[in-house]
């Protein structure tokens, strides 16, 4: 659970937060995909917290709906988005109104997305990065998503165990740390149930999703992607789907899988996400 806690209406979630030397130039707020938390920006090596405040910006990680303080207050991606873009404008708000990035990972970059797209967007988010976004599955990995429900009684699913974790979030060997591997595991907490059916309907929404975005975007695919399906033609097909915004970027991280942020490069992923925003 993260280091302070942010009210968002009767709403209390968790975060963890890294305050720049002076005042902030600038905010990234960051958000976590399934089964994951506040933590996953902040890895010591490669922590995106750190980057942002030795950039001279505000980073604040937080753990969404139905993770850390608000487990108990799942919700779709759809809700989620207004408490995100009632968050970014308290956040500007108290620093003074300096532009902010709304970053996101897997489900985070779907809800990321989603808020994006919203009308009135821009009056919070200065530009957007995403990673690990799915924009189609395997014909197998979509109809198990279609299809999953919950237990009677229950309001998330298990979390992920260590070897299907490692299969579907981690590259080649040497493209992460042992650390980085152990990190991942005291992330792994169950994924709310209310946010499932987003996931999986994902590759039909999102391309609608982008064609609404008016804001910069910057999307970046794993190279070694394993939890979806990702190539040049998706590549191409997410440009034609953002072709209309203020500017984009759509492209590949090399020598990483889905957790980009725990790979051997994260920190020069983040350091770009701080660019992205100083362009901005």
């Amino acid at each position: 659970m993260g280091d302070t806690v942010y009210r968002v209406g009767e709403l209390a979630l968790s975060a963890r937060e890294r305050q720049p030397a002076g005042a902030p130039k600038g905010i990234v707020l960051a958000l976590h995909g399934g089964g994951s938390g506040a933590g996953y920006w902040d890895f010591s090596p490669t922590s995106l917290l750190d980057v942002a405040a030795a950039r001279g910006h505000l980073g604040v990680a937080i753990d969404r709906p139905g993770y850390g303080a608000a487990f108990a207050r799942p919700m779709p991606l759809a809700e989620q988005a207004t408490v995100v873009l009632d968050l970014a404008e308290q956040l500007r708000a108290r620093e003074g109104g300096p532009p902010l990035l709304l970053a996101g990972h897997s489900m985070g970059g779907i809800l990321a997305l989603i808020a994006a797209a919203r009308p009135g967007a821009a009056n919070s988010i200065a530009a957007i990065d995403v990673c690990g976004v799915p924009l189609r599955y395997a014909a197998p990995m979509q109809a198990a998503l279609d299809g999953r429900r919950l237990a009677e009684g229950a309001t998330h699913f298990p979390a992920l165990g260590d070897d299907h974790a490692r299969q579907a979030f981690f590259g080649a060997e040497g493209d992460f740390t042992a650390e980085a591997l152990a990190y991942d595991a005291t992330l792994r907490t169950p994924v709310p149930g209310a946010e499932l059916p987003d996931a999986a309907s994902a590759p039909r929404d999102l391309p609608a999703v982008m064609r609404r975005i008016a804001l910069p975007v910057r999307l970046s695919f794993a190279a070694e992607e394993a939890s979806s399906i990702v190539s040049e033609e998706i590549a191409a097909e997410a440009r034609a789907d953002l072709a209309g915004n203020a500017r984009n970027l759509v492209r590949f991280e090399l020598h990483t899988g889905h957790n980009i942020s725990l790979h051997r490069g994260g920190r020069a992923f983040h350091q770009a996400m701080i660019d992205w925003l100083e362009a901005a």
